[in-house]
């Protein structure tokens, strides 16, 4: 009787600690992340860069239908709704991938320079799961930069020019929800196209046991790829690679949304990224950890 009665609470138990199990890896890494202080450096700059951006076009009185810049610059001073998307137009070509590099480039090479890696795969753990811990967690880190950088667009918008209807590129205007809704979509396709950039520099992190190293391997092969998709010479090579759809998030203020390039864009996004992660994982389940 005592048998059957305990059976089932065994039983009732056993899923939450197998939640509990696998939502450790994930805890532990996260609070790694917190215990950085490059964690609040970066955060703290994607807040920190709309309010830049919104204080100089508010003192410099700029005209909103004329003079140069990234796209939304000009019409910021019109409406602080476009702050957010001029910080992304200003961070997405070199300092978001910066951060991503640096951030997904230690996450494995830079516990092998602390001389953690071995003492943590000593534990029961698959490799495969370890690398994938990594990368999710790399993408949950920039997700948090993503999100300030949108808080902080959104209220020194509101402080220095108010939050009203948005033209879109159509030349159609839209509600500020709406807006706000188009934005996010901008916001979660630039996090698709960093997360190419996490598991480039994630390959490299498995390689090297040097995060710099990572970290310079990954920029140097993202200038690279840049530079010469800039010469027409090499038309044939861009639709090949990722970095030539980062800037296709603009097709979601065009009435209606031109999605054909949106989703090629993220078919890129979603192959390299699959690609250089599986590499990884291959390369790191045959590597011999020392360190």
């Amino acid at each position: 009787m005592s048998t059957v009665a305990t059976e089932p609470a065994a039983h009732g138990s056993t899923g939450p600690r197998m939640h509990g199990h696998a939502l450790g890896p994930l805890r532990r890494e996260w609070t790694k992340l917190l215990f950085q202080r490059r964690s609040y450096l970066i955060w703290g700059g994607a807040f920190a860069i709309p309010f830049l951006i919104a204080l100089a076009l508010y003192l410099a009185k700029s005209d909103p239908h004329g003079g140069d810049g990234p796209l939304f610059f000009q019409r910021v001073t019109g409406n602080g709704m476009y702050v957010a998307l001029a910080a992304l137009s200003a961070l997405l070509p070199f300092l978001l991938p910066l951060a991503a590099a640096m951030v997904a480039g230690y996450m494995i090479a830079g516990e092998a320079e602390l001389g953690t890696l071995r003492i943590v795969l000593l534990r029961p753990v698959k490799r495969g799961s370890f690398v994938l811990t990594k990368w999710v967690m790399a993408i949950v880190y920039l997700a948090v930069g993503f999100a300030l950088m949108l808080a902080g667009g959104l209220l020194f918008g509101a402080i220095f020019f108010g939050l009203h209807p948005m033209v879109t590129l159509s030349g159609s205007t839209v509600g500020v929800w709406h807006g706000l809704g188009l934005i996010i979509l901008c916001c979660l396709y630039g996090l698709a196209a960093m997360a190419c950039i996490v598991s480039l520099a994630l390959l490299f992190s498995t390689i090297t046991d040097s995060s710099l190293t990572a970290l310079i391997a990954t920029i140097v092969i993202y200038i690279v790829v840049q530079v010469l998709i800039a010469f027409s010479y090499f038309d044939w090579l861009r639709p090949w690679v990722f970095p030539n759809y980062f800037l296709e998030y603009l097709n979601f203020f065009r009435d209606p949304i031109y999605w054909t390039p949106i989703l090629k864009g993220l078919a890129s996004f979603g192959a390299w990224s699959f690609g250089f992660t599986f590499v990884a994982y291959l390369l790191f389940r045959r590597k011999d950890v020392l360190s």
